[in-house]
């Protein structure tokens, strides 16, 4: 094997460079070399009223079927109420209220992302999650300039995906909301 390679970079002609030294090129050092890969996130791809959302899937914790949602008094309204998870409470946001979209009479298909962002863990109330997937770097783009204001700050980007826009939200952000 080593008599094969040395046979082969001995038959091989010297390039000259422009200092007068001479170097060898074998072809396997010009195109053997794997190509850098291709930054990529995943998330966990999702729906909320007739919109499609995603997160990040570092973020999820796992997700849930809606069993019952416990309503709490005087909490603010996007605070759906809390479930109880294998003997944890976990709150639940409500996406609707905080992305102020349209209200409308729960699915069957309501499920729970529990999420988890440095000490914080939460749940998002959604209406259908649809897949995972890993979306490169560069077909991410910024959020639609016709996104209302009170929505804006929660979107990190956007991509198509098939045939559907994906905004993707920032987690931390929204955990961020008080009222």
């Amino acid at each position: 094997m080593i008599g094969n390679a040395l046979r082969k970079w001995e038959s091989q002609a010297p390039e000259e460079t422009g200092d007068g030294a001479r170097i060898a090129l074998d072809e396997d050092d010009l195109y053997g070399r794997e190509e850098p890969k291709e930054e990529s996130l995943q998330f966990i791809v999702f729906r909320v009223a007739r919109e499609w959302y995603g997160v990040d899937i570092t973020k999820v914790k796992e997700v849930i079927k809606t069993d019952r949602i416990t309503y709490l008094p005087s909490s603010p309204e996007h605070i759906a109420g809390i479930v109880n998870l294998r003997g944890n409470i976990l709150s639940v946001m409500d996406l609707r209220v905080i992305l102020r979209l349209d209200h409308e009479a729960p699915g069957e298909r309501k499920k729970i992302i529990a999420i988890e962002s440095g000490f914080l863990e939460t749940g998002f109330l959604v209406d259908e999650v649809v897949d995972s997937i890993e979306v490169p770097v560069r077909k991410i783009e910024p959020p639609l300039l016709t996104i209302p204001s009170e929505g804006e700050k929660y979107i990190e980007g956007q991509c198509r995906v098939n045939d559907r826009l994906v905004a993707f939200l920032n987690v931390d952000k929204i955990l961020e909301k008080k009222s």
